[in-house]
C-alpha cells in the first residue's frame, strides 16, 4: 500500500488535469465577452496541462495510487470542453464562417466529435488516433494567425471534417521515447511562436523587423508535425516503438 507521502505526487496530478476545466471556464467567459486573445491564452494554458500531465500521470502511477479515480475519464471531459465545444463557440462568436454556416458547422463538429470521443477503437495498440483528432482549438488557432477569407476557413474546416472518416493514424508524439525530447521542444516552440504572433495581432505590433522570422520558425515547426504523421503512417518510425 502506497503511504500517504507517496500518495501526494498522485494526487497533485490529478488536480493539475482537474485545472483545465478552470481554464475552459476563463476561456468560455473571454468568449463573451467577445476578447479573442484571451481565449485563445486560456486555451493555451490548458493545452499546455494535457500535454504533460499525462507523462506525470504515468511517472507517478496514479491509476495505481488512486484506483477509484478515473483520471482517463477526468481528462476526457475536459479535452472535450477545451478541444471541441468551445472552439465551436469561437467558430460561431468570432464571424470566421459565411453567415450561413456559422450555427451548421459547429453543430456538426459537436456531433460527430461526440460520437468519436466514445468510440473505443479510435486509439489502437499504439497509441495512435485514427483519423483527425479533433484538435479542433489548433485549427481555430490557425485560422486566426492565418487570417483567410471566411470561404477558405469553411473549406479547410470541411476538409478536417472529412478527415475525421479517413482510415489514417495520427501517433501521439510524445509516445515515441527516441524523438520525445525533439517533439517536446518543437511542440512548445510551436505555442510561443503562435503565442508570439497572436499578441503581435492584438496588442503590440513590436515586431515588424521580425515578424518574417517568427512566421517561418511558426510554419517550419507545424510542418514538422504534419511530416511525422505522414511518416509514421508510412511505417517509417515503427522500429522505434517500445
Amino acid at each position: 500500500m502506497k503511504s500517504f507521502k507517496n500518495k501526494i505526487p498522485a494526487c497533485l496530478v490529478h488536480f493539475l488535469t482537474g485545472s483545465g476545466i478552470i481554464f475552459s471556464f476563463m476561456a468560455l467567459v473571454s468568449v463573451i465577452e467577445g476578447y479573442k486573445l484571451q481565449t485563445f491564452m486560456f486555451l493555451g494554458i490548458a493545452l499546455i496541462i494535457d500535454i504533460i500531465d499525462g507523462t506525470l500521470a504515468r511517472k507517478y502511477e496514479t491509476e495505481i495510487v488512486f484506483p477509484n479515480i478515473d483520471g482517463k475519464t477526468l481528462d476526457t471531459i475536459i479535452d472535450y470542453i477545451n478541444y471541441i465545444f468551445i472552439p465551436c463557440i469561437m467558430l460561431y462568436k468570432f464571424d470566421y464562417l459565411p453567415l450561413n454556416f456559422t450555427i451548421v458547422i459547429p453543430i456538426v463538429i459537436l456531433c460527430i466529435s461526440l460520437y468519436s470521443y466514445i468510440n473505443l477503437k479510435l486509439i489502437d495498440t499504439s497509441f495512435s488516433y485514427i483519423g483527425f483528432p479533433s484538435i479542433w482549438n489548433v485549427i481555430v488557432l490557425y485560422l486566426e494567425i492565418l487570417s483567410f477569407d471566411k470561404l477558405i476557413n469553411l473549406l479547410i474546416i470541411l476538409f478536417f471534417i472529412f478527415l475525421k472518416f479517413f482510415p489514417f493514424k495520427v501517433i501521439h508524439p510524445m509516445r515515441f521515447p527516441k524523438f520525445k525530447k525533439a517533439n517536446i521542444t518543437l511542440l512548445f516552440g510551436t505555442l510561443l511562436t503562435s503565442t508570439i504572433l497572436l499578441i503581435n495581432k492584438f496588442e503590440f505590433t513590436f515586431m515588424s523587423e521580425v515578424y518574417l522570422y517568427v512566421l517561418i520558425s511558426w510554419l517550419i515547426f507545424n510542418s514538422y508535425f504534419i511530416f511525422f504523421v505522414i511518416f509514421s503512417n508510412l511505417n517509417l518510425l515503427k522500429f522505434y516503438r517500445k
